[in-house]
């Protein structure tokens, strides 16, 4: 089957990471498929898979000449995004997680509030979770099936975006749709960051001045699988990047921002500091010790301030030794 598109290639380039999720990603393309505009292509990239991925993948290519499929031995997921950058030929780009949805109208309307608006380089609509068991319920919260909207949902670029990042991360990646060009302006992803990755290149995308606007229309949401057993897993390791994050964060801002955004990117770093120093005095007492090796308590040490280790390091140890004592008798 053909589809047309316009003269000089795609108008959207979607890159797909996949790494052993071939019983989502049949799922995610059919969301692709079902797409109200269809001058797109999609690359896939294979992040070293196992499982039946390249299979599922080639075959629904086979079918399908939008769809690409591109193998790399395991580097990660941002590894796997700027991959995909490399072959995408779209004016705009969007970013889909294997095992998430987009609604059928996400990539028409965004592309058309592009075509519309050249002050904007960025434009992001709302996210929905879901779980597996209940994929027709939909609910606002990563974390649980909270009725809160923790989006900003705000427009701007420069001081106003800036100051919205330094508090969080404002929307879901694949919530929005990137002119090519940005990639350009602002670079790829930090492979050094995984995890918050994505949270880091938009924060360069706000630093660079670029316009950032928030569109909610029906049917242009992105839709999230809900994985209830990976985010505790992955705490540590979440906290741990975002405070690398906030380091980079740290130095731009010093050299193009005034003190008072470097002291609340600082603020916001002591309170997710004091949160990981929690968790990993908890999980200590809980006799999880693998979070709490030497290079752990140097990392710490060297991040924070003589208040912060005051704190920290005599409690870790009491933890330690609490642990050790239970776990002997």
């Amino acid at each position: 089957m053909t589809y047309s598109t316009r003269p000089e290639g795609p108008v959207i380039s979607v890159i797909i990471p996949c790494f052993n999720y071939s019983q989502y990603i049949p799922q995610a393309l059919k969301s692709l498929q079902a797409q109200t505009l269809k001058a797109w292509e999609c690359w896939v990239i294979d992040d070293g898979s196992t499982d039946l991925t390249a299979d599922i993948v080639k075959n629904i290519a086979s079918h399908d000449e939008r769809i690409r499929y591109i193998y790399q031995k395991n580097q990660g997921q941002a590894a796997a995004r700027n991959t995909g950058l490399q072959y995408a030929r779209g004016n705009y780009i969007q970013f889909l997680d294997a095992d998430d949805l987009l609604q059928p109208m996400k990539l028409d309307i965004q592309s058309k509030f592009l075509d519309e608006h050249a002050e904007v380089n960025i434009v992001y609509g709302n996210v929905r979770y879901f779980t597996d068991s209940h994929p027709q319920e939909l609910f606002l919260s990563r974390w649980d099936k909270s009725t809160d909207d923790w989006m900003p949902k705000i427009s701007g670029k420069s001081l106003t975006i800036i100051q919205a990042y330094i508090k969080q991360n404002i929307f879901e990646l694949g919530c929005a749709l990137f002119r090519s060009e940005v990639i350009r302006q602002v670079g790829t992803f930090n492979v050094a960051l995984q995890g918050v990755e994505d949270y880091d290149f938009c924060f360069r995308c706000a630093m660079a001045g670029l316009g950032f606007a928030y569109l909610e229309k029906s049917g242009s949401w992105c839709l999230m699988r809900h994985h209830t057993s990976s985010f505790s897993k992955n705490l540590f390791h979440m906290y741990r990047k975002e405070l690398m994050m906030r380091d980079g964060m740290m130095q731009s801002l010093k050299q193009n921002c005034s003190r008072d955004l470097v002291d609340q990117n600082r603020k916001e770093f002591n309170f997710r500091l004091k949160k990981l120093q929690n968790l990993m005095i908890d999980d200590t007492i809980k006799g999880r010790k693998n979070y709490v090796g030497l290079n752990d308590m140097k990392w710490m040490y060297s991040h924070s301030s003589a208040k912060q280790n005051l704190y920290f390091f005599p409690r870790i140890l009491k933890a330690y030794f609490t642990s050790s004592l239970l776990n002997n008798h």
